[in-house]
């Protein structure tokens, strides 16, 4: 073991033990401000303060204290917290309480297998869902909770559409996986079964001998900008230079799961816009200038409630978090002219 991987072990160490008395003391029903402020000033002294991912265990090592400070527990919450963590929402233990997927945000450390981002806190969690929030409401015009969710949760079926050109290239539609097969699974079963023929003077040609057939893909993860989705204001594709080809899975053909799952995304919409009106109500996250709404802590605790439930964000983590995303999207002042 080198001695960085020894370190990383004795700050996660740490960290467990400092996070199991402030648990252990909110089950007594302690009043935590003073003591969780000497914790972490005894963390910080000790060189433990920097968050770790550990891939093995899907969680972030500080990730108790984040759910101690940040998240409405009731005793019950508390216990699992302690003693069964594996029952928890999957996204609390990596202080992603809006479930969000990796795309190179500020405040991620890592990812787990499924693409979920290991936040270093849960402010730069909420930082981000304010971000994004912020993004499809002014930038795509989604404007309703059913038109957000409809992208931040999209349903697991649909057909696999692709545009051809008048000059016989393929693109890929909106919403599709822009990057090919490239190393997947199927790239390598078809390199591994090619075949030769002879041609005419006597040169090999090197031909596949599984039999060509449509591949319906799955949409690219709404929660990554730009890898799918154009903004509202953007110029309007030429529809007279395409054809659209669609396949339909055997699901979507068969009329599988997809009703479930128009429920299941209309059921979250309601929960994200309950107390503002229905899932087709604009929900009026920002006003004509760009700035947040009270509406927008209200959808983000609505939201958070949905992906980690039973368990909800505090007001507090909200608007701390809404606060960070604003001081990340004002532009910086321009230097004062000499």
């Amino acid at each position: 073991m080198s001695a960085s991987d020894d370190s990383g072990l004795r700050a996660t160490d740490g960290t467990l033990i400092a996070e199991t008395i402030l648990l252990l003391l909110s089950l007594a029903g302690a009043d935590l401000a003073d003591a969780r402020g000497g914790m972490e000033r005894l963390m910080a002294s000790a060189g433990l303060a920097d968050p770790l991912f550990q891939p093995g265990l899907r969680e972030v090592s500080n990730w108790r204290a984040e759910t101690l400070q940040h998240l409405d527990l009731d005793t019950s919450a508390l216990t699992r917290v302690l003693r069964e963590p594996e029952r928890l929402p999957r996204c609390v233990r990596l202080n992603n309480y809006w479930c969000i997927k990796s795309a190179g945000w500020k405040g991620e450390i890592a990812s787990d297998a499924e693409g979920h981002v290991a936040f270093s806190s849960a402010t730069e969690g909420a930082a981000v869902a304010a971000l994004l929030l912020r993004r499809y409401y002014t930038d795509y015009g989604r404007h309703t909770a059913l038109a957000i969710v409809s992208r931040w949760a999209p349903a697991q079926c649909g057909p696999a559409i692709a545009l051809r050109s008048s000059k016989g290239t393929t693109k890929a539609a909106d919403g599709l996986a822009t990057r090919g097969l490239r190393n997947t699974l199927r790239a390598r079963f078809l390199a591994g079964r090619t075949g030769r023929s002879k041609v005419a003077g006597g040169k090999a040609r090197v031909h596949t001998v599984i039999a060509a057939a449509p591949m319906p893909m799955l949409r690219a993860p709404a929660i990554v900008i730009g890898f799918g989705e154009k903004p509202a204001n953007s110029a309007p594709t030429r529809l007279a230079s395409l054809t659209l080809s669609i396949t339909l899975p055997p699901q979507v053909r068969s009329g599988g799961s997809c009703p479930a799952e128009s429920q299941r995304i209309r059921n979250y919409a309601t929960r994200a816009s309950a107390g503002l009106g229905s899932p087709e109500t604009d929900l009026a996250l920002f006003d004509a200038a760009g700035a947040p709404t009270a509406n927008l802590a209200r959808v983000m605790r609505n939201m958070a409630a949905v992906e980690i439930g039973p368990m909800t964000a505090d007001a507090a983590l909200v608007e701390a978090g809404i606060a960070r995303a604003v001081a990340l999207w004002t532009p910086a002042p321009a230097p004062p002219s000499e």
